[in-house]
């Protein structure tokens, strides 16, 4: 049981780092094996019956373990986040908190992009490393964004002018 609720965790972990489907998919089967092993356990123990069951230290961890995963899986949703349309692109502006020229990553504090995300401080991944050129910390831009796999990618940056 603590081998399933580890890789449970893991894939909770994963899903929130990445949101990919394999993960998510990695987690509910740990979860769904370890309900199996638990209910199994206490079916051949005999203990299994619905007016006598009580939870015990196990059920109480698998309970906690489940409902941390399927917040887990739903917090990109309960923060507003919409998952990107493949060939979409989406635009925004706000303004850059670091440029990561080694890693090819960038993190901007932008406004709300419209029918993607509300308005937060976010690290994206540069499509190419020529986009970061000539950008660096608190420069005000304009960017667009695309999805790409479960995450989404600087498709373009412009630095805006300063009046």
């Amino acid at each position: 049981m603590a081998a399933s609720l580890g890789i449970a965790g893991i894939g909770a972990l994963a899903s929130l780092a990445v949101y990919r489907s394999y993960f998510i998919a990695l987690a509910v089967l740990a979860l769904g094996y370890s309900f199996f092993a638990t209910f199994k356990k206490k079916y051949r123990a005999g203990t299994l019956s619905l007016r006598s069951y009580r939870f015990g230290r196990d059920d109480i961890i698998l309970l906690s373990t489940t409902l941390l995963v399927v917040f887990v899986i739903l917090f990109p949703h309960l923060r507003g986040v919409t998952f990107g349309q493949a060939g979409a692109s989406y635009d925004g502006q706000g303004f850059i908190v670091k440029v990561d020229l080694r890693e090819r990553k960038v993190t901007l504090k932008h406004e709300e992009i419209k029918g993607l995300m509300p308005a937060m401080t976010m690290e994206f991944s540069a499509k190419s490393p020529e986009l970061l050129d000539g950008v660096r910390q608190g420069d005000k831009v304009r960017f667009t964004l695309s999805p790409q796999g479960g995450d989404f990618v600087v498709e373009k940056i412009e630095k805006e002018e300063k009046p």
